[in-house]
């Protein structure tokens, strides 16, 4: 566990709660904690606060344990917690603090995730450091001056990044962006890899633009049909699911043009992995959220969050079938991440190498 982590949690815990508490948010973490049993103390002993602490944080194995106990006490705050009421002093300062360490606090949701996509300092290619796919764009030359930066430097086994801003994903810009998933698997000869790395990232960019285009159209056509997102979201979303029917995506793409409505793909070589993840300029709504965490099986997130018609539909569309398919790639167990700041979404996955494992095309 992380020191700093460590000592700033220990200040919640004695600040927050009595020895009989500490015990009890214990038992509800780990059936088999026993405050009095872990310090050789007998059941009538007095054990101040601070060594209940010190028993308890010992008793976690890592950052994520103490993480999933502050959300226990998150889930609880405000309600009767065994002897007392439970109010959380310093919740705001811990999670700032967590906050800079890559775990981010969804406040709809009462649950923590940890970012796992991180811009490292890597050696950029000199002209695709960024490449923008936002407006009409000369993709033949743009793939010529990828293929010349390549072989200007060479790749393998080295650090490097590209970011791509995009409005939607069509037939034209999947061009330059099956070059760069070649570049990012050649580099350990993982190009048996490609068909299903492109098909991951195609389902989570059309995730990326179905969300923004559910924002455009709760902005400019909902008010209209009185079809309010967060009165009805099954209401809202039979009227969306009408209007891509009707006229696809091309009256929605013209107002994600409009609001510069866009979302990025990154992607980003290491030394012992590849990663590539999908960044929203804008949040989901809490019912998306959740459906999301909810077929990545979260697990300190609880479903009951959700309605049967808030399951039915929606966000959550195709990521089973990432996951499935980037099981057969990597030992793993969760092989797509995710996490929600207050204002965009990161959605993506990492194959390590060590991880890799043999491929079939059973899609």
């Amino acid at each position: 566990m992380l020191t700093e982590i460590k000592k700033n949690f220990i200040k919640v815990l004695i600040n927050s709660l009595n020895t009989q508490q500490i015990n009890y948010l214990g038992t509800l973490y780990d059936r088999s904690f026993d405050l009095y049993r872990e310090s050789g103390s007998a059941q009538t002993a007095a054990i101040e606060e601070k060594t209940a602490a010190d028993i308890l944080l010992n008793h976690l194995k890592d950052d994520e344990d103490a993480v999933s106990l502050f959300s226990i006490m998150l889930h609880h705050e405000g309600e009767h917690f065994h002897n007392g009421n439970l109010t959380i002093r310093g919740k705001d300062d811990f999670i700032s603090f967590l906050k800079l360490n890559k775990w981010i606090y969804d406040h709809d949701l009462n649950v923590f995730l940890t970012d796992p996509f991180y811009e490292r300092e890597t050696n950029f290619f000199k002209n695709i450091q960024t490449i923008d796919l936002r407006h009409n764009v000369d993709i033949d030359r743009l793939i010529n001056t990828i293929i010349s930066e390549t072989k200007a430097k060479s790749v393998k086994n080295s650090d490097w990044r590209t970011t791509i801003k995009l409005y939607d994903l069509d037939s034209q810009n999947e061009k330059p962006i099956k070059i760069i998933i070649d570049l990012l698997l050649s580099g350990q000869n993982l190009q048996s890899l490609k068909r299903e790395t492109f098909f991951c990232l195609k389902e989570l960019a059309i995730n990326a633009a179905k969300a923004n285009y559910k924002l455009l159209f709760e902005k400019y056509f909902a008010p209209q049909q009185k079809s309010f997102h967060k009165e009805s979201y099954s209401k809202f979303l039979e009227a969306f699911k009408d209007e891509i029917a009707k006229n696809g995506n091309k009256k929605l793409l013209e107002l994600a043009k409009k609001d510069d409505q866009f979302y990025t793909i990154t992607f980003q070589s290491t030394d012992d992995s590849i990663i590539i993840w999908v960044t929203n300029a804008k949040n989901g709504s809490p019912i998306e959220r959740a459906q999301i965490l909810k077929k990545m099986s979260h697990k300190n997130f609880s479903s009951a969050y959700l309605s049967n018609d808030d399951i039915s539909e929606g966000a959550g569309l195709g990521l089973s079938l990432i996951i499935n398919i980037l099981k057969q790639c990597t030992t793993n167990p969760n092989p797509l991440k995710c996490v929600f700041y207050d204002d965009f979404i990161k959605m993506g996955f990492e194959l390590e190498y060590a991880k890799i494992k043999v491929r079939s095309h059973a899609y």
